[in-house]
């Protein structure tokens, strides 16, 4: 992974703790999500970067 990825993942997870902690709502259902739709979108640019 590059270090974009890797601080973009550190400010995703930051995000949600903050947004967590004023909201009092630490459901992990948003974030899950957010993280799958990284994960497919940096595969799919990665599998796209070959061709």
């Amino acid at each position: 992974m590059s270090k974009t990825m890797i601080s973009l993942i550190a400010g995703i997870l930051f995000a949600w703790l903050v947004i967590s902690f004023i909201t009092k709502n630490f459901d992990g259902n948003f974030l899950f999500a957010l993280l799958i739709g990284v994960f497919l979108g940096y595969g799919v640019k990665k599998k796209e970067g070959k061709y």
